[in-house]
């Protein structure tokens, strides 16, 4: 619980009532999956501040994804959130309810961007949870995002 409410707080999303302000969980350090050295036109002050990570990406798409590859492994990840990327309404009302069960990804209504991609098809989950309806999320878009779905992958054995 401690590590999961580490990295929720990293990202700046509050689980209202499921966080404790102990000194334990705010000194503990980052994770070494989260060490990255920055980018181009990275803001320096990342780089500078102790206790400061910059989590980002040239898109709303990258930047979900990249939080995904920080924290989700292949074989650990049952299942993956799907929202679209710009009704966040959905993603917001996801947010405290999905605390630690797996990441969650944006996408367009009707593409699947190329990050968001490329990230199911790592993550390979065993379920996939589409929120919003299909004025959200079309059902091309989830049934391409489906392709990756593997209900008899590592993960799925082991839940």
């Amino acid at each position: 619980m401690r590590r999961t409410a580490r990295k929720l707080l990293a990202v700046g999303v509050l689980a209202v009532g499921s966080l404790t302000t102990s000194s334990a969980v705010a000194a503990d350090p980052a994770p070494a999956s989260w060490a990255r050295p920055a980018t181009a036109g990275a803001s320096p002050l990342a780089a500078e501040t102790p206790g400061l990570i910059r989590v980002g990406g040239a898109d709303r798409y990258e930047t979900a994804a990249d939080i995904s590859r920080r924290n989700w492994a292949p074989t650990t990840t049952f299942v993956v959130f799907l929202a679209s990327g710009t009704s966040t309404a959905d993603a917001l009302a996801l947010g405290p309810s999905s605390f630690s069960q797996g990441p969650l990804l944006l996408t367009a209504r009707d593409r699947l961007p190329e990050a968001t991609r490329a990230e199911l098809e790592r993550l390979r989950p065993c379920l996939l949870v589409a929120v919003g309806g299909t004025q959200v999320l079309s059902d091309a878009v989830v049934a391409e995002a489906m392709t990756y779905v593997d209900p008899e992958g590592s993960a799925c054995l082991r839940n």
